[in-house]
């Protein structure tokens, strides 16, 4: 569940978070899920979807 507060941390496309992020926050990391057909989702794309289920979850705060 998201919350009006939260914040997203992207990493590289290439590399993904820094393992040190990763292990100090474990409670608190996401993955987007997906199916063993496709490869990868960019970040743009991996950004947008978040970002859309967030502002969903929040009520679309602040937009019109």
């Amino acid at each position: 569940t998201f919350q009006d507060d939260d914040f997203f941390v992207f990493g590289k496309e290439t590399a993904g978070l820094p393992k040190e992020i990763l292990q100090a926050n474990p409670e608190t990391c996401l993955k987007l899920p997906m199916s063993d057909a496709v490869r990868s989702l960019n970040l743009s794309n991996s950004a947008a979807i978040l970002l859309y289920e967030a502002l969903r979850q929040t009520g679309f705060t602040g937009l019109t």
